[in-house]
């Protein structure tokens, strides 16, 4: 029984290696199929390290025109900032010139208003005839008559009448007015 004992455990022995077998058969088949997934995942990375590196080397010429751009867009800043405080003193200028415009727009008015008043009082072409009248009656009161070898004036000569000057001056559009009335 021994050699059966034997033979048996020989036979179990070869069953047991072999199931040993077909395990790590099992397991180097299921590591091979990991190395090969994390080759392939390998792969992968090194396929997007590549496309990185690549679109990293078109970009690096960008670097410097991001910067310029950079720079112009601090000197568009700056400009835009000048730009505005010369608006701004326009407008303030703007103001004060507006504020001017309606001083000098009142003291036109005032004006207007002070020529319209002395065009009133100023004597009318009706004054003026008025006037050069009287001056003609008092030249003519003021030359001396000649004297008529009869003693009377001539009967054909212009007639003189007496004239009333008042001792205050009236203006003569105020005379005018009293003789239309």
């Amino acid at each position: 029984m021994s050699s059966t004992n034997a033979q048996l455990t020989y036979a179990q022995a070869l069953n047991d290696a072999k199931a040993l077998i077909v395990q790590q058969s099992a397991r180097i088949k299921a590591d091979a199929q990991k190395i090969k997934a994390q080759a392939e995942e390998i792969a992968q990375w090194r396929a997007m390290a590549d496309d990185m590196g690549a679109e990293l080397e078109r970009l690096r010429p960008m670097e410097a025109q991001l910067e310029a751009a950079q720079a112009a867009r601090g000197h568009a800043e700056a400009t835009v900032g000048r730009q505005r405080m010369e608006i701004e003193s326009i407008e303030v200028a703007s103001r004060e010139l507006q504020r001017i415009l309606g001083e000098q727009a009142a003291r036109i008015t005032e004006l207007t208003n002070e020529l319209d008043n002395i065009r009133g009082a100023l004597p009318t072409d009706e004054d003026a005839a008025a006037l050069e009248a009287m001056a003609s009656l008092l030249s003519a009161a003021r030359r001396p008559k000649k004297a008529e070898p009869s003693g009377h004036a001539d009967a054909q000569g212009p007639r003189i009448e007496r004239m009333v000057i008042p001792v205050d001056p009236t203006p003569f559009c105020q005379v005018a007015e009293r003789q239309a009335a």
